[in-house]
Order: structure tokens, then sequence, then C-alpha cells
């Protein structure tokens, strides 16, 4: 009797098995001539649809599994604004495509007084468009041409990049612009009370710090001493505040 039951058992399992092998080739055989019936783009700003379907080069009717999400997620990558892509096949024969943009940081100022494109916090160059304008920072200076491929290579540059983003809104109200000079950044400040734009030399590192610096300074030295004017803030000088000033001469009464 035992045998029996172990003899039913052994056979239902096999039926089992093969009844799931059997839907599932039938299953792959069906997805293995679904074609590609459309594709949704998600999470486009700057750059365009027709810009992404050109690098992507499928057309619709191409067998949809036949389509490697990876390969395809690496084309949507070259796009110079485009710094994640993800790309799912549908049983329905939707290609799915969501993309992340780079945000911008930064504008590089070129040699002709125009502005020749935007920088991530991760040193990577985007072109301006048409569709948006962001208001971050100039920089100016000595600085690498456009490539959308590759992050720039100067690493004060980029260490000054990535710190953008993580400004105090008292540091982000001061910062107006920055140059890259021989001894690393000169940032200038945005005018306010008496006080025309201030040089500020930042070094070549530890920016972070030194904009934690020039907050504490800027509240408590400059906004309260109208009487003083500030021809230079240096802090290349670890945890050191240099300057040159000049005392403002009393302005005459000349109401009589």
């Amino acid at each position: 009797m035992a045998k029996r039951a172990s003899l039913w058992k052994n056979i239902f399992g096999f039926l089992f098995v093969l009844g799931i092998g059997t839907v599932g080739y039938s299953g792959w055989n069906w997805l293995s001539k679904v074609t590609l019936a459309e594709i949704q783009i998600q999470g486009l700003v700057n750059a365009g649809e027709q810009e992404v379907r050109d690098l992507i080069r499928v057309d619709t009717g191409a067998v949809l599994f036949d389509l490697d999400p990876q390969i395809l997620e690496d084309r949507i990558r070259r796009h110079p604004w485009i710094m994640e892509a993800h790309v799912s096949r549908l049983p329905t024969g939707l290609l799915d495509i969501r993309v992340l943009e780079r945000y911008p940081v930064a504008q590089a100022l070129e040699s002709n007084g125009k502005i020749g494109f935007y920088y991530d916090r991760n040193g990577f160059r985007m072109p301006i468009t048409d569709v948006m304008w962001y208001a971050v920072p100039i920089i100016s200076g000595e600085l690498e041409g456009y490539n959308p491929m590759i992050p720039v290579s100067d690493q004060v540059v980029k260490d000054m990049l990535f710190e953008l983003p993580n400004l105090s809104p008292a540091s982000d109200a001061v910062l107006s612009e920055m140059r890259r000079i021989d001894t690393g950044f000169e940032i200038r400040t945005t005018p306010i009370g008496k006080h025309a734009s201030i040089p500020v030399l930042m070094g070549e590192s530890e920016f972070a710090d030194k904009f934690k610096i020039l907050d504490a300074f800027w509240e408590q030295e400059v906004l309260r001493h109208q009487d003083i004017e500030y021809t230079t803030i240096d802090l290349r000088f670890a945890s050191q505040v240099v300057t040159k000033q000049e005392h403002r001469r009393p302005e005459k009464d000349i109401s009589n």
C-alpha cells in the first residue's frame, strides 16, 4: 500500500513538473514573438525625446525581448544631460524608459564673454538649452573646454563643483561668481549695503570649511562694519582670515 502511494506521488510530481515546464515553454515562446509596439520615455527636461530615440536606435516592429536593456541604458547615458537610465520591456509590447537628468551647479563663462555650458556637481558638462535656465554661479578663468563625454580633469574645479550644492543659504546669497586662477579659486561676493563686490581667495582645497569660515566672518565683521571697506578677504591659510581693508571717509554733509 505504501509503495502504491509512493508511486502515485512520484507520478503526480512528474506530471506537475511537466506541466510547469510546458507552461514555461509556451510563455517563453509567446514572449519571443512579442514585437515592440510603443516606446515611452519619462523624466526628460533638457534632453529631447527624439534625441533619446536616436541614441537607442530601435524601431517599432523589432522583437521586444531581443533588445538588451543594459545596452540600451548605456546608449541613453551617452546623452550629456542624462545621468541615469532604466529600461524595462513589458509583455504588452511597451519599452518603458525612465531617466534621471543631471542638475547644474555652475555655468562656464568662455573667453568670448558668453555662457558656454553648465557643470553638474561631478564635473560633467552639459550644453545650454532653450528649455530651462538655471540661476547658478558663473565660473570663469583657466577652464577646460566643453566635452560632453567625460568630467573635467582639473581636481580643484571638481572639488569646488562638488561643494556647491552643500552651500548654506548665507554662502549661496553671498556668492556671485568664481574665477579659476593659478592659486586655486577667487570668488566674488554679491554687493551689499556700502560694500562693493569683494574678492575672496579660496585656495585649492578644503572649500567646505572655508565657506563656513566666510559665513561667520561675513556675519560678524562685514555686515556689522559698513565703515570698513574690504578690498580682499584671503582664506588660503588654515582656519585664518587675512584681510586688506580701508576705513571709509565720513560722508560730508552738503545739505547746507
